[in-house]
């Protein structure tokens, strides 16, 4: 197609209605008339979206992308449409251009289809570009399409070329780099575009023609043909957010690989978290490439959320028709998996321990915890901080992770493994979003604590998970008791009651574990395998009722007798796996009841103690820092 605007040059229908040009040619100013010829008769089209004109004398080249989005007044009826390919071509691949010749003074101008070959991937401006080499590139080529003949669509919008009058070739911007434009506009035309080629499978059959003809793929990568399939049903999917840094980053961030950095350009609709994992490298430990991934947890979660759909229950099928064929079936189940038998209440799960050399110094951790198979580090431990710097690194690291499984608005469990003089921080009235100044990490999520002791012991863990099995289906009201660390309750005492008496699971401390006595009677609990214990933060435990010594651990001796009595009656009918949402629940409820009330949520702390949730002991490899590469770098 001819285009007549800023200056003379080309562009091509990407969907109905839309044509995709350089903003050098056609324009940069939203809402531009601009004189459109395709197949001898004119149109007249309007800038819809474009990035920014070139400014000042030094300028050679418009700024990165370079791109405009036309409508088209009166589109001509059952026009074509290309198929846009999100990837670039590796070195040495055949491309075609097709275009207009810089010498051109009218609209009667034949069109010129230019034979090129891909030189890889460059970058211009700072920015990913596509470098066309043993071709000549004229400028009237600039805005048209540049044809992959491995994949059979279009990757790249011709740019500008790299010396006239000669056979050097050029640069062309990846069709990916649409994105950039306004998000609304390109949401519009790239659903436009997906729904075409539903509807019209031409342009597939010919794909599908130019990847048998061409070598075969590698049986580890998905098929050009799969992946259209994905990005069919994709394009159906509700929910192309237009938030930024928001759903579609935090999903992208939750199929790569540890340590992935969120792309330069914004993720805008679903095919574009697709595109972007699929570029990635496979993953190291031979799982599922991470775009099937990522697909995955799409249809997860639409079943999750609405009891599925027609559109989740295509996508779940074609997860395990392509990861079946990939000999990557049980991980695609294990992906795709929503029952809690399975182990697979996710959660974030943050870990301070000290470091060996300096015990004032702390390493911070953090990993996604989907199932006992599938727990991801999120980012490299950190070096030895102190304290506060720990503390400050490890809200930092859950901010993000909480990002990445579903957002503040979506309540989920977080695990903070700690040493015992930190479990009494105020973890619940965190204020990590600056936004919502408001609210607290406590009354957003489920926060609960576990013990760091019992998880880098071993010989601790039997007695753990039998006094965990005691809590099964019961409510944990009728089994807690009271421990002080006074009197009858001092540590050989307490230890000697541990050993005779499996049933007890559930601890109500008379304080902070980081105070006087309790801190001694903590320290046995943790060593005897007691899984669930609460107190209140910052609590000093009460002075000795009278002359009443504290008796052994048991139902009705509690030097603090009215905790233990509000804690009973509140969690009554709160079973073990409930406990996390109760105690959330418990922290939003101090605020709303009765302000005048001494509410057991407005300090609560829950130290609640899962074996079947424990992070890797071994040394865990750093998680990569950079963005991974594409197959052919």
């Amino acid at each position: 197609m001819f285009v007549h605007g800023l200056r003379e040059g080309s562009g091509f229908f990407v969907a109905p209605g839309f044509v995709v040009s350089c903003a050098h040619v056609a324009g940069a100013q939203p809402e531009e008339r601009v004189t459109l010829r395709w197949r001898g008769d004119d149109y007249e089209a309007v800038i819809c979206a474009a990035s920014e004109e070139a400014v000042g004398a030094g300028w050679s080249l418009w700024p990165y992308p370079d791109l405009a989005i036309l409508e088209l007044v009166e589109p001509p009826e059952g026009h074509p449409c290309v198929w846009l390919d999100g990837s670039l071509p590796e070195t040495d691949t055949p491309l075609t251009a097709v275009g207009f010749t810089d010498t051109l003074e009218s609209y009667t101008a034949s069109e010129r289809r230019a034979q090129l070959t891909s030189g890889g991937r460059t970058a211009l401006q700072g920015h990913p570009m596509l470098e066309i080499v043993a071709g000549e590139i004229n400028l009237g080529l600039s805005g048209g399409p540049v044809l992959s003949h491995a994949s059979g669509g279009v990757c790249a919008v011709v740019k500008a070329t790299r010396q006239e009058d000669s056979a050097m070739g050029g640069f062309g911007t990846p069709v990916d780099a649409l994105r950039c434009l306004d998000p609304e506009v390109y949401s519009r035309v790239i659903r436009a575009h997906d729904r075409f080629h539903q509807a019209d499978n031409r342009w597939h059959r010919l794909s599908d023609r130019v990847e048998t003809d061409s070598s075969e793929a590698p049986s580890d990568y998905l098929s050009r043909a799969e992946d259209r399939q994905f990005l069919d049903l994709l394009a159906t999917m509700p929910s192309d957010q237009l938030d930024g840094q928001g759903t579609h980053t935090a999903a992208f961030l939750a199929a790569a690989a540890p340590g992935t950095q969120p792309p330069d350009r914004p993720l805008v609709a679903h095919r574009d978290v697709y595109a972007e994992l699929a570029a990635r490298m496979l993953p190291e430990d031979c799982g599922l490439p991470y775009q099937l991934a990522y697909c995955a947890d799409l249809a997860r979660e639409a079943d999750a959320g609405a009891g599925g759909s027609d559109i989740s229950r295509k996508l779940h099928n074609q997860v395990l028709i392509a990861a079946g064929r990939l000999q990557l079936g049980q991980e695609a189940l294990l992906r795709l998996a929503n029952d809690p038998s399975l182990g697979t209440r996710p959660s974030v799960i943050g870990m301070m321990r000290h470091s060996l050399r300096d015990r004032s110094l702390y390493h911070v951790m953090v990993w996604r915890y989907r199932s006992q198979l599938d727990i991801v580090p999120a980012a490299p431990e950190s070096p030895g901080l102190p304290l506060q710097e720990g503390l400050e690194h490890l809200a930092q690291l859950l901010t993000e992770q909480i990002d990445v499984m579903g957002g503040m608005s979506k309540p989920g469990l977080i695990e903070l493994i700690l040493p015992s003089e930190v479990l009494d921080e105020d973890f619940a009235d965190w204020k990590l979003w600056p936004s919502s100044s408001y609210s607290t990490l406590g009354r957003k999520q489920q926060v609960v604590v576990r013990p760091l002791e019992r998880h880098e012991t071993p010989h601790l863990h039997h007695a753990w998970e039998q006094r965990w099995q005691q809590l099964e289906n019961k409510p944990v009201g009728e089994a807690l008791v009271c421990v002080c660390g006074r009197d009858r309750q001092q540590q050989a005492t307490l230890d000697a009651t541990f050993n005779n008496d499996p049933t007890l699971a559930a601890l109500a401390l008379a304080g902070s574990p980081r105070s006087g006595p309790v801190a001694q009677a903590y320290e046995v609990a943790v060593a005897s395998g007691v899984p669930v214990m609460m107190w209140l933060r910052g609590a000093d435990p009460s002075p000795p009722c009278g002359d009443r010594p504290c008796g052994i651990p048991g139902r009705d001796t509690c030097p603090d007798h009215g905790f233990l009595a509000q804690a009973r009656r509140t969690l009554a009918d709160t079973e073990r796996d409930a406990l996390p949402e109760r105690i959330c629940a418990l922290r939003n409820a101090a605020l709303t009841d009765d302000p005048c009330a001494d509410h057991i949520g407005e300090r609560v702390v829950m130290l609640w103690d899962d074996p079947g949730r424990r992070v890797p002991r071994k040394s865990l490899a750093p998680a990569a820092s950079a963005e991974e590469g594409r197959p052919n770098e």
